[in-house]
């Protein structure tokens, strides 16, 4: 998969499918971290074994979902 840019309230960050369903997050060169869906009963959770911030990472994974749409 090829990587894409979304925006999430004025920031502008670009996405790295890598392998096994994770993706790298980065702004600009910058890598923020390494976000990733979980089954979690009939939803999907999007979690980070990075410090990030439990409400981003689900904002950043919605977009992700509905980019791969």
């Amino acid at each position: 998969m090829e990587s894409f840019e979304i925006q999430l309230s004025e920031d502008h960050f670009i996405i790295e499918p890598l392998q096994n369903g994770l993706y790298r997050i980065l702004e600009g060169e910058i890598k923020v971290g390494v976000i990733f869906p979980e089954p979690d009963g009939d939803q999907v959770k999007w979690t980070s074994q990075d410090d990030l911030e439990e409400g981003f990472v689900e904002q950043v994974g919605k977009l992700i979902t509905e980019h791969n749409r």
